[in-house]
């Protein structure tokens, strides 16, 4: 067989936020979109309105049966048949109790105490068996390798299915991404004078951010980065100035004036942001991890969304070393221990600030993985589990078909490999219309939501 290669608002009296506020004391721990975004303005809210998105990138692809696992009984026997040298201890599972599920019994990974706190709270979600798709695609159809039902070009490689996760668009390519889409969606109408990108970005250059109008801009855990020499050139403030003159001067060379208005905004940005880090600060406790302290730039960030004039934020963060081919047990460990204190503590940084209901934090990764061990790892994966978190999110669900983790399961491609029964595109979707983009222009930001039978996931 050959496959195809290119294949809330809170209702303070509402019985649900009484519990979720309940539940925080644990849980602390020129393009066709111009034409139509008038519409946009009959849907901004008012000026005081705000939200942000935050993507948190596991890159390497994170091991989802070691994430969210079975617990009991012969769900739980399948599944360490499948893996036996990496299957967790069933006692060691952190048991959730997911609403309106019933299916096996299923626990968080001993070290996402945070995230089950949240979770158990209201203000997590899981999105089972995630990933890109072309079209809903069933194990009959992967079987048969017909070309009428396509799936993702290049499936388990790296780079091509971060791009994928990144672009929505499984075949061919895409010089944007669904994030820098949303932004080109969202400035026009709610934030068409800030001097700051929507989209800002910690965990360096990505594809998700890139819209046609709208360029990420870059951040370091310690604020925005300098030009240098343009404060002290060899010492000299007035050698600094003048080359600042120099570098901002204006041109009639189209790319001379295009690299004076890149470093004008450098310069003027770092100003900004500097400047106006120096007073927002936290009383959250952050770890000193490199997921945690791009978190709470984030949330320092957030405080200082009045100096910017940004109603809408979107924010990339990255994790690094997820690829567990070799050593799953201690590697995915101290990631995951690294992954939770990062979002509990940025929840509690929301909170905080009396925004946790404003801000949404979601995370992804390149695929998941193979549920058949290979002995001390596991190897390339398709679909994935991931987590939404937020006071908005109707949390302590699971969104989506829950796989059942067994080799030759209804959802095995092989090796258990999971085939996703929930598109990234609807992901994408769900959390566009949250941020005020109307349904009418979703095609603008995720061109293929046609092909699923729903753009709204109920996530909020």
């Amino acid at each position: 067989m050959i496959h195809p290669t290119n294949t809330r608002a809170p209702n303070a009296a509402g019985r649900r936020e009484f519990l979720k506020r309940a539940g925080l004391l644990t849980a602390l721990s020129g393009t066709p979109l111009l034409a139509s975004l008038a519409s946009l303005g009959a849907h901004a809210q008012s000026a005081g309105d705000f939200k942000a998105l935050v993507c948190v990138f596991l890159y390497g692809g994170n091991d989802q049966s070691n994430t969210i696992v079975p617990r009991e009984g012969s769900a739980y026997a399948s599944y360490s048949a499948a893996r036996p040298s990496l299957a967790l201890p069933a006692s060691s599972l952190l048991g959730i109790t997911p609403q309106g599920y019933s299916g096996a019994a299923l626990g968080f990974a001993p070290q996402l105490p945070g995230l089950k706190n949240l979770f158990d709270s209201q203000r997590c979600a899981v999105l089972a068996n995630i990933g890109p798709l072309v079209q809903p695609t069933t194990k009959a159809q992967w079987n048969d390798g017909s070309p009428t039902v396509p799936v993702p070009q290049q499936l388990f490689s790296h780079s091509d299915q971060q791009n994928i996760w990144q672009t929505c668009v499984p075949i061919g390519s895409s010089p944007t991404g669904w994030l820098g889409r949303m932004g080109d969606a969202l400035v026009p109408a709610m934030q068409p004078n800030s001097p700051l990108s929507i989209c800002m970005s910690l965990g360096g250059d990505n594809m998700i951010q890139v819209g046609e109008q709208v360029v990420q801009y870059q951040l370091t855990t310690n604020g925005a980065v300098k030009v240098n020499q343009l404060g002290s050139l060899f010492g000299s403030a007035t050698g600094a100035q003048s080359l600042r003159n120099i570098l901002t001067a204006s041109s009639s060379d189209a790319m001379q004036s295009q690299y004076s208005q890149i470093i004008s905004r450098a310069v003027d940005n770092e100003v900004l942001v500097n400047g106006a880090l120096s007073g927002s600060t936290l009383n959250t406790v952050f770890p000193a991890t490199p997921v945690a302290q791009q978190l709470k730039l984030v949330a320092r960030m957030i405080k200082a969304r009045a100096s910017f004039g940004q109603r809408r934020q979107i924010y990339f963060v990255a994790s690094g070393g997820w690829d567990f081919h070799d050593n799953l047990l201690d590697e995915q460990d101290q990631r995951l221990r690294a992954l939770d204190a990062a979002i509990a503590s940025f929840y509690a940084a929301t909170v905080e600030q009396g925004i946790e209901n404003q801000v949404t934090t979601f995370t992804a990764s390149d695929f998941g993985r193979a549920l058949q061990s290979n002995g001390r790892g596991s190897d390339h994966g398709w679909g994935s589990h991931q987590f939404v978190v937020g006071g908005a999110v109707k949390g302590q669900r699971i969104v989506g078909a829950f796989p059942t983790v067994a080799l030759g399961s209804a959802e095995d491609s092989g090796h258990g490999n999971l085939i996703p029964t929930t598109a990234v595109d609807q992901l994408a979707s769900n959390l566009a219309l949250w941020m005020g983009v109307p349904a009418q222009n979703l095609t603008d930001v995720v061109p293929r939501i046609g092909a699923f039978s729903r753009s709204d996931l109920g996530l909020f």
